[in-house]
């Protein structure tokens, strides 16, 4: 999957956030690498988005809690929450079909770091 999300152009952001949302709800991100190749291209796509800006720093962050080689789930699931809070934020920005695009990614999100609370 990575390489069919890699390939990101500027013009497509719904590609990117229906092939995170399909990443999610196949379970394929979880897999570190997947997570950094998704990450990849949201750093791509959103660099120069003064809108997007500010989900740079949870990115960052958990990019380098996935490079760290044993990602903590506590810090994990706090990462993806505060995404999906950015997400949903976003989202009331957003114009044409993006909004529910956002509204269902955000959604993504939250449930994947639900997966964490239950990690020990």
């Amino acid at each position: 999957m990575a390489n069919q999300h890699s390939s990101t152009d500027g013009s497509s952001a719904t590609t990117l956030i229906d092939d995170t949302i399909r990443a999610f709800d196949q379970g394929q991100a979880a897999s570190p690498q997947e997570g950094m190749s998704l990450i990849t291209d949201w750093f791509s796509s959103i660099k120069n988005n003064h809108i997007a800006g500010d989900v740079m720093q949870p990115l960052t962050e958990l990019r380098n809690e996935l490079q760290s080689g044993a990602p903590e789930g506590t810090r994990l699931r706090q990462l993806f929450l505060q995404l999906a809070d950015m997400t949903e934020a976003l989202a009331a920005k957003g114009e044409g079909d993006v909004p529910s695009r956002l509204t269902t990614l955000s959604t993504a999100l939250r449930n994947f770091a639900g997966q964490f609370s239950t990690v020990v």
